[in-house]
């Protein structure tokens, strides 16, 4: 009886986090992230920075989707991941390559944190 409450509890959390619309915003801010980071690879030459940020800009793409489909772990991966790539946008801003595009990617990263934190706190409830 009890696995059987188990079971319909992770039903209802997973439809709760489905329905929950707040998600749909950093999933958007991830695919826009997506898009500018990798958008990079046509505009500037190759080199190792370059390849990195394609690599944080698959990421993106990949917590975004899971963002998309309600993943229980999606606000701990948008909180986290974007966190490490705003640190590294700044750096990367400050002392190899200073763009636009580094500057717009933490602004991004700056808004996807607070907004998974926020449905971390939701989730969790």
């Amino acid at each position: 009886m009890a696995e059987l409450e188990k079971g319909q509890m992770e039903k209802m959390n997973r439809n709760q986090r489905r329905s929950d619309k707040i998600r749909l915003i950093p999933a958007f801010l991830l695919l826009l992230s997506f898009i500018t980071h990798d958008s990079q690879l046509f505009i500037y030459k190759f080199s190792l920075s370059l390849a990195i940020v394609a690599l944080f800009g698959i990421f993106y793409l990949i917590i975004g989707l899971l963002y998309i489909v309600g993943f229980k772990y999606s606000p701990h991966l948008g909180s986290t991941i974007p966190a490490l790539g705003a640190a590294l946008g700044i750096y990367r801003f400050l002392v190899i390559a200073p763009n636009p595009f580094s500057v717009f990617n933490v602004c991004l990263d700056a808004l996807v944190v607070p907004f998974s934190i926020i449905i971390i706190k939701r989730w969790s409830k």
